[in-house]
C-alpha cells in the first residue's frame, strides 16, 4: 500500500514525493515491569580446590564435544600450563592456535561490552583435536559459583514476566516456559531461554541495540539493579 501511495500521480500529472518510510527502530517497544523481589546472593566465590575441580569439568565436556563429532578420536596427553589472564589470552591462545596451524580470527564486538576474544575454525579431526588441546593447555580460572537455586528462581521469574512478553510484544515468537521447578532443575540444560537469535530483523545492531534497551536481559537488569537489592 506504502508503495503504491508512492508512486500515484497528481492530478496535475506531475509524481507526488513519496511520504518518508517509518524507522523500523521507532516501532521497537517495551512493557511495563513488574516488581520483582529482590536480587539473592550468590554463593560465596569457589576455593582453589573447587576451581580446579571446574576446570577439569570443563576440559572433559569440551573433550565430549569433539567425541560428538569423530566418535573414535585419540585424546591426548596434554599438560596444563596455567590459567589466562585478561592481559594475556589472545597473546597465548593465539601462539597455540598459530603454532597448530588453526585458521585464527580475533573478535570484538563493537557493539556489546563483552570483551574481544580469539575464534578459530576447526573443519577436520587433527584440527578441532588441536583446537581442544590448546583450551586444555590454557584456559580462564573460574571463581564464580554457578548460580544457586534462588537465583535461578528469580530468573525464571524475570523471564516468564518481563522478558519473554517484552519480546512478544516486539512480534518474537517464545515457545511455552516449562513449569519452574523443571527449569531450576534441569539448568542449564532446560533448553528453554526466550531470545531474538531466530528473528532475522534484529540481526540489524541498531534493531538489536534498541531491543536490548527496550526489554533488557536477566543479566543487564541485575547489573544495573543489582546494588538497589
Amino acid at each position: 500500500m506504502l508503495l503504491l501511495a508512492g508512486c500515484a500521480a497528481s492530478p496535475a500529472g506531475a509524481d507526488e514525493p513519496s511520504a518518508p518510510a517509518s524507522d523500523p527502530v521507532d516501532a521497537i517497544v517495551s512493557i511495563p515491569v513488574p516488581e520483582f523481589a529482590p536480587i539473592p546472593a550468590p554463593d560465596p566465590p569457589l576455593t582453589e580446590a573447587e576451581s580446579e575441580a571446574e576446570r577439569l569439568g570443563q576440559v572433559e565436556l569440551k573433550w565430549q564435544g569433539v567425541l560428538a563429532q569423530y566418535p573414535d578420536a585419540v585424546r591426548p596427553d596434554i599438560a596444563f600450563e596455567g590459567y589466562l589472564t585478561d592481559e594475556n589470552q589472545n597473546e597465548v591462545l593465539g601462539a597455540c592456535y598459530e603454532a597448530a596451524g588453526l585458521p585464527v580470527a580475533q573478535s570484538t564486538p563493537a557493539d556489546t561490552d563483552r570483551s574481544s576474544g580469539l575464534n578459530y575454525s576447526a573443519s577436520t579431526e587433527a584440527e578441532l583435536i588441536a583446537g581442544w588441546a590448546c583450551n586444555a593447555a590454557h584456559t580462564t580460572k573460574t571463581t564464580t559459583p554457578p548460580p544457586n537455586d534462588a537465583e535461578l528462581g528469580w530468573v525464571y521469574d524475570y523471564l516468564t514476566t518481563f522478558y519473554a512478553p517484552c519480546l512478544e510484544a516486539n512480534g518474537i515468537t517464545v515457545e511455552p516456559a516449562p513449569e519452574r521447578d523443571t527449569w531450576i532443575e534441569r539448568w542449564p540444560g532446560s533448553g528453554w531461554f526466550p531470545s531474538p537469535a531466530a528473528d532475522q530483523r534484529f540481526l540489524d545492531r541498531e534493531m538489536d541495540a534498541a531491543l536490548h534497551k527496550a526489554c533488557p536481559d536477566p543479566d543487564t537488569y541485575q547489573l544495573n539493579h543489582r546494588d538497589q537489592s
